[in-house]
C-alpha cells in the first residue's frame, strides 16, 4: 500500500513538472523592439544610401534582432520640426539638421567654421570626436540621445556666373541654409533665401536665386547642373552644413543594457564615417559630370579667402564666447577639431 502510493506521488509529481516544463518551453521571448525612423530625404539620397540604411541593418545584425528599424513611407514632419516630433514620440529616430535647433544647439557649430577640412568623412568625424572630448559635458541635446553627427563636405559657391572676389557676391541672390549659412552670405554681401536642402531646386530652377552654396555632389542630387555654369571651391573647405542622429530618449531607456552596447558601437564614428564617405564619393562624381556639361570650376585666390576669414571671423569668435558660457574651453576644442580633421 505504502508503495502504490509513493508511486502515484512520484507520477504525479512527474507530471507536474511536464505540465511545468511545458508552460517553460512555451513562455513568449521578449518582444522584439521597432524602431521608426522618420525619413524626409529622397531615396538615392546619400545619406539614406551611405548610412540610413547600412545603420539600419546594423542595427538589426548587433542586436541579434531583437531591435529593428522601420523607415516612414513619407515624413511625418517637415525638416525643422524633427526634434520636436521625436520628443513627442511621433518618430523614434531622426536627422536633424542642426541648424534648424539653432536656439538649442550651439556648440555644433563648430563644423561650420571656415577652413576646417573640405572631405565630408574627415570634417564630420572630427565634429563628433570633437563633442565627444570636449562639448556633450554642455548637454545641449538634453531629453535627447544622441547617437551620431555627421557633416556634408565643404561648401562652394555654385552660381550662374563666376564668383572670384568679394565684390561679386553683393546683391547676389544665393541659397544658403538657415542659421549662420545665412549669416556669414549676407556679412558677405548676398541676398540668402534660406529653405530646407530639399526644396533647394525649386528656388534655383525657378529663378528665385542664381546660386548655392552647398556641396559639389547636390549638382547631381538636386539636379541643379542645367542651372549653374561656374563652380567656386576655397581652399581648405568654407563652411559645412551639419546634422545629428536624434534617438527618443524615452525608447533609449526601454533598451537593454546589452541592446544600447551594440547600438552605440555601430553608431559614433561610423555615422560620421558612413555618411561623409558616400557625400564625398558623390562629389568627386558630380565633378566630373559637371566638367563634361561645360560647368567651369573655380579655385578661389589667396586674396579671395583672406577676405572670407575677415567676413567669417564674427562666427569663430561667436563660437568661442559661447563655448565659454557653457562651460567649455573653446579654444582646446577648436584645436582638437582641426587636428582631428587633418
Amino acid at each position: 500500500m505504502t508503495t502504490r502510493i509513493l508511486n502515484v506521488a512520484l507520477a504525479a509529481a512527474v507530471g507536474g513538472a511536464a505540465v511545468f516544463g511545458g508552460a517553460l518551453s512555451i513562455a513568449p521571448a521578449k518582444a522584439e523592439t521597432e524602431l521608426l525612423f522618420n525619413r524626409f530625404l529622397p531615396a538615392k539620397h546619400p545619406f539614406n544610401v551611405g548610412m540610413f540604411i547600412p545603420w539600419a541593418k546594423d542595427v538589426a545584425r548587433v542586436t541579434n534582432g531583437s531591435v529593428k528599424v522601420k523607415f516612414t513611407e513619407k515624413s511625418l514632419a517637415p525638416p525643422p520640426k524633427q526634434w520636436n516630433m521625436v520628443s513627442k514620440g511621433i518618430a523614434d529616430v531622426a536627422m536633424l539638421a542642426n541648424n534648424f535647433e539653432s536656439g538649442r544647439l550651439k556648440l555644433p557649430n563648430i563644423a561650420q567654421v571656415p577652413f576646417g577640412a573640405s572631405s565630408a568623412e574627415k570634417r564630420g568625424l572630427a565634429m563628433w570626436r570633437t563633442h565627444v572630448k570636449y562639448l556633450a559635458k554642455a548637454n545641449e541635446y538634453k531629453g535627447m540621445k544622441v547617437l551620431g553627427q555627421w557633416s556634408i563636405s565643404a561648401a562652394s559657391f555654385l552660381a550662374d556666373k563666376p564668383i572670384l572676389k568679394m565684390g561679386d557676391l553683393k546683391n547676389y541672390k544665393m541659397w544658403a541654409i538657415n542659421g549662420l549659412p545665412n549669416k556669414m552670405m549676407k556679412n558677405m554681401g548676398a541676398v540668402v533665401v534660406s529653405v530646407p536642402g530639399v526644396q533647394m531646386f525649386n528656388v534655383v530652377s525657378k529663378g528665385i536665386v542664381k546660386g548655392s552654396v552647398t556641396s559639389h555632389y547636390t549638382l547631381m542630387v538636386f539636379k541643379l547642373m542645367p542651372y549653374i555654369k561656374h563652380v567656386t571651391t576655397i581652399p581648405g573647405g568654407f563652411q559645412s552644413n551639419n546634422f545629428s542622429l536624434l534617438f527618443s530618449e524615452k525608447k533609449w531607456n526601454g533598451l537593454s543594457a546589452s541592446e544600447k552596447k551594440a547600438i552605440t558601437g555601430i553608431s559614433g564614428d561610423t555615422v560620421a564615417i558612413n555618411a561623409g564617405k558616400r557625400v564625398d564619393f558623390l562629389d568627386k562624381k558630380a565633378r566630373g559630370m559637371a566638367m563634361k556639361k561645360g560647368i567651369k570650376f573655380h579655385t578661389a585666390s589667396p586674396e579671395f579667402v583672406t577676405a572670407i576669414r575677415k567676413k567669417s571671423q564674427f562666427l569663430v569668435d561667436g563660437w568661442l564666447k559661447e563655448a565659454a558660457a557653457k562651460g567649455v574651453d573653446g579654444k582646446a576644442a577648436l584645436a582638437y577639431f582641426k587636428s582631428q580633421s587633418k
